[in-house]
């Protein structure tokens, strides 16, 4: 696949969803106008925003062919991403969010591999705080990955601060801004997001892919600079958390349903619904913007901690499954419901930013 554009093939198809990023916005899409490869187009997706990001989408579109505008009433960024990769024309389809910016060389660092057959070509990203562009994480090292890979990169994505083989300290298993995806592979596959799901949209997606993708690549280019920005939605305090992720933990019951003989996704599976109580922790209970009294959250805590999957996920779960000592430490607090010390260790969280 790959459509021609005013005699070109189309390589890659950017595709972009925003919303409500209009600070950020500018930045976003000229990073991706000023690539070094040129046979791109850009889907700039404005999933309902209620800022000047629609009006900044059209002034660049006015100013480049290669740039369309996709219009559409709020629907969540899976419906935005899934617009824009009903429209994608290029061989490759690479999604970004409208509030980070990609490297001049996001494409033509890797086009070595665009030409080669593979489903997926993964590479490198790094964080960008305070306008500083922070140290990179990943391996340094090319990974060829084959079908038999593919399991040890679901493992990875279900827990990826846990001590499988390809966990954060090598490549970033979970997120889709460090990865092309060719269009043929996902279309044939029938591979989309997942429409009003709340969050971890990427994660998701990507666990459906590597059940149907038979070769990838890893290569250490940096491509993506991922905006550490504490008003996203990723980061703020959400008073629905416990709700979100009881539609999440439903998905994932059934994506476990037919690996259940499978000790190592089980495992996997567990760790992940421990990650989500961890997160219900951090981003809700514990959340200095909660204004529920101590005794009101710690009472929510212990009726989530004996409800399940949480029960069962963290009473099966090993403290040891996650690496690092900040979340041995959490996880010990939550498994052993010690509130106070999930409380002591998200202030001292908080006070170290």
């Amino acid at each position: 696949m790959g459509v021609e554009n005013d005699g070109e093939m189309i390589k890659v198809s950017f595709v972009v969803a925003i919303y409500n990023v209009g600070r950020y916005l500018p930045q976003c899409i000229e990073s991706i106008v000023e690539q070094n490869m040129t046979n791109v187009e850009i889907l700039l997706v404005n999933d309902g925003s209620t800022d000047d990001s629609l009006a900044i989408c059209e002034s660049y579109a006015a100013r480049d062919d290669r740039i369309r505008v996709i219009n559409q009433v709020n629907g969540g960024a899976n419906a935005a991403r899934n617009a824009g990769l009903q429209l994608a024309r290029g061989e490759w389809v690479y999604f970004v969010d409208g509030d980070d910016f990609v490297a001049p060389t996001v494409c033509t660092g890797i086009e070595k591999y665009l030409d080669q057959n593979y489903d997926i070509v993964m590479f490198s990203n790094a964080r960008f705080v305070n306008g500083q562009i922070g140290s990179i994480p990943y391996s340094k090292e090319e990974k060829i990955l084959q079908k038999e890979d593919f399991e040890e990169l679901q493992l990875s994505a279900l827990n990826r601060l846990g001590r499988y083989r390809f966990n954060y300290e090598v490549l970033d298993p979970v997120s889709i801004w460090n990865k092309m995806y060719r269009n043929s592979f996902l279309k044939s596959n029938r591979l989309s997001f997942i429409p009003d799901f709340p969050k971890l949209q990427d994660l998701s997606f990507n666990l459906l892919v590597y059940q149907q993708a038979s070769r990838a690549v890893y290569t250490p280019n940096v491509g993506y600079y991922f905006r550490h920005n504490d008003q996203s939605v990723s980061h703020r305090y959400q008073k629905d958390m416990i709700e979100k992720f009881d539609v999440i933990n439903a998905w994932f019951e059934k994506f476990i349903a037919d690996k259940r003989d499978n000790d190592k996704f089980v495992a996997a599976y567990r760790e992940r619904i421990a990650t989500h109580m961890r997160t219900c922790i951090v981003r809700y209970l514990c959340n200095r913007q909660n204004e529920k009294s101590y005794r009101e959250r710690k009472s929510e805590f212990h009726r989530l901690r004996v409800s399940e999957p949480y029960k069962t996920a963290l009473d099966q779960t090993r403290i040891r499954s996650f690496h690092g000592y900040k979340e041995q430490v959490l996880a010990y607090a939550v498994k052993y419901r010690q509130f106070w010390l999930c409380e002591l260790l998200c202030m001292l969280n908080e006070k170290a930013k």
